[in-house]
């Protein structure tokens, strides 16, 4: 499977073989080969999904990939994905690759998307162009991806086309090559199949040929589409407009999740109290490791998490669908410019919003190696799922119970924290290209997909399914283990204390230089494997130190946190660090090894660890002297 970016092939990938890549409304999501497969009437087929590309003789990283595969491979079918809704854009491509490829299908996706915009084409006569059958894909029909099945698995039984399309390299009649007036004699498809030679051409030219048959394929043009990107990218609308979907993001998510987490944490305490019972056989040690440890654990992380993480994540993936994220990676182009980056890095941040480990991942789309590394240094600034649903909470105890104007005060600090983050990746990266990693500033090109209707039952499975239960069981598959040795180290005696408040109490000299509590700082050491573990862990060993009955009476709501945050005397200082804390810190485990197999180096992996700490200690310890100041 070929084709441009954002052309929605990975989705057409996704169909045929059941696999759940990751797809999205902007560039750049697939930057390595995914295989997958699928059996029809009896017979296996394996299919390779390539990075979204331009043109095979591109210098970007996903384009030599692409490039090298088809090099060192030979398969039975090529399929070219198509943009139904702006043919020219792929049409390029589809020309570069028609030379190469023995048995190609055009798979004309989108097809339901411009039937809505009033675009109509000529398929036989794109069938006709490049001697290889058309297949239309449509999101609201599955039966059109069985349609392409059956026709890959007919296309793959036919004999190989001439690769030149039919004609000799000479040109007509294999003498020398044809003339412009030559060329007008001869059939669309003849024409194509010269243009398609021509690959190693200019790029202009080639824009210049699928120009013309787009021309000749096009119907209907449709209807005249409004420009929202006026309003979106104007110099004065646009950062306010940003800023302004953020704050309505956090906004409903703080007004949401309050009543839901009550309800879920009371359901979750009654389970508890059932399970206690149905255990009373067990021996009294077993039991309490099963329930206080385990159990409660793993309750408070469900608890935490999953209502902030069930609005957000859908309401953040219906912000993707629409077309809005590359839209912010191309107002960030100007300052990433000025830092000697490009805008790319951007696109690499709000894939970082996900999960800093993908973010890492994906920064392989940006084609200067020295801003590439930057940018994969940096990427552990951008709050990842990991760390939103604490934020949410944070600021939702201490902002947003009262109703109305504190949830907004709430919303108010997560966009502000949200600019704050944006602020010290710009910062950092511009301190690293200008010192050790300074060289040749990175370009940035970036084609703008066209605004789409999201469709909201693939929006809630992908969100709910593939990000937030994907999220929380990650979380639980370490609460578990993790609830174990904090109840483990809560039963280990160190002169006649419990060895996780003795832990909590060496902490508490250093994190009251940083506005945090020693139970706090513990609880940040102890979540590196997976970030969503981090008030859950502080709540467990908060109980360790008091005289508490049990984890089950030390609520995750406002009794828990707030008499965590009170116990240092000054709440409100103590939440705000522990936030900023939470904003930077050092990457979790998966993004620590995400980083040291991209960078190849400890020394690099060191610093993406060190950069974000370093920041979080400076801000922390700035706040809690302004505390200690001005009162």
């Amino acid at each position: 499977f070929v084709g441009c970016p954002n052309v929605g092939k990975s989705t057409v990938f996704n169909a045929l073989t059941g696999l759940r890549q990751h797809t999205g409304n902007w560039t750049g999501k697939t930057v390595d080969p995914a295989r997958g497969h699928w059996s029809l009437e009896g017979e296996r087929y394996e299919a390779v999904d390539l990075p979204g590309i331009y043109s095979l003789e591109g210098g970007t990283p996903e384009e030599r990939v692409a490039s090298d595969w088809l090099k060192a491979n030979d398969p039975d079918v090529t399929v070219a994905v198509l943009d139904a809704t702006a043919p020219e854009r792929s049409l390029a491509l589809a020309l570069e690759l028609r030379p190469r490829c023995g048995r190609l299908l055009l798979c004309l996706n989108l097809s339901d998307e411009a039937e809505r915009l009033g675009i109509r084409l000529d398929e036989a006569a794109l069938a006709a162009a490049f001697a290889a059958p058309v297949v239309p894909t449509r999101g609201d029909r599955k039966s059109s991806y069985e349609r392409l099945r059956r026709a890959i698995a007919l296309t793959a039984k036919t004999a190989p086309a001439n690769r030149e399309g039919g004609l000799s390299p000479q040109g007509v009649g294999g003498g020398a090559a044809p003339t412009e007036q030559e060329l007008s004699r001869l059939s669309l498809r003849d024409r194509c199949a010269h243009r398609s030679r021509q690959s190693a051409s200019p790029v202009s030219e080639r824009k210049t040929s699928a120009s013309e048959l787009c021309s000749a394929i096009l119907i209907h043009p449709g209807r005249p589409r409004r420009d929202w990107d006026r309003l979106l990218l104007g110099r004065y609308s646009a950062y306010p407009l940003v800023l302004a979907f953020l704050f309505l993001l956090f906004w409903l998510t703080v007004r949401g999740a309050n009543y839901p987490s009550a309800l879920l944490e009371a359901a979750l305490t009654r389970l508890g109290e059932g399970l206690a019972a149905l255990l009373s056989f067990l021996p009294a040690a077993l039991r309490s490791l099963l329930l206080d440890g385990i159990y409660a654990t793993a309750a408070k992380v469900v608890a935490v998490m999953l209502p902030p993480m069930a609005i957000f994540f859908p309401l953040f993936s219906l912000l993707e669908d629409l077309g809005l994220l590359p839209r912010t990676a191309l107002l960030l182009d100007r300052p990433f410019a000025a830092c000697g980056a490009c805008g790319r890095q951007g696109l690499c941040m709000c894939m970082g919003l996900g999960c800093n480990a993908v973010g890492v991942t994906g920064c392989r789309i940006i084609p200067n190696e020295k801003a590439r590394l930057a940018a994969m240094l940096t990427n552990a600034l951008t709050p990842c799922n990991g760390r939103f649903p604490t934020l949410i909470l944070l600021a939702g105890l201490m902002l947003g119970r009262g109703g109305g104007l504190n949830a907004l005060a709430a919303a108010g600090l997560l966009t502000g924290c949200m600019v704050l983050s944006g602020a010290a990746t710009l910062l950092s990266t511009a301190l690293l290209r200008r010192t050790v990693l300074r060289g040749e500033e990175g370009r940035f090109a970036l084609e703008l997909p066209p605004f789409r209707r999201p469709r909201l039952g693939r929006l809630l499975v992908r969100s709910l399914l593939d990000r937030t239960l994907r999220v929380l069981g990650r979380a639980l598959s370490v609460a578990a283990p993790a609830g174990a040795l904090i109840w483990l180290l809560d039963r280990i005696s160190l002169d006649g204390a419990p060895l996780l408040a003795v832990l909590a109490r060496s902490l508490d000299p250093f994190a009251a230089l940083l506005g945090l509590s020693g139970t706090l700082l513990l609880a940040f050491l102890l979540s590196f494997p997976a970030n969503e573990l981090l008030l859950p862990l502080a709540l467990l060993i908060f109980r360790a130190g008091t005289e508490t009955a049990g984890l089950s009476q030390l609520p995750a709501e406002a009794g828990g946190l707030a008499a965590l945050f009170a116990a240092g005397g000054a709440p409100l200082k103590t939440a705000l660090c522990a936030a900023i804390f939470t904003l930077f810190h050092w990457p979790c485990s998966t993004t620590f090894l995400t980083l040291r197999r991209e960078t190849g180096s400890l020394r690099w992996t060191a610093l993406a660890i060190l950069l974000p700490t370093v920041i979080g200690f400076a801000l922390c310890a700035a706040v809690n002297l302004a505390f200690t100041l001005f009162g």
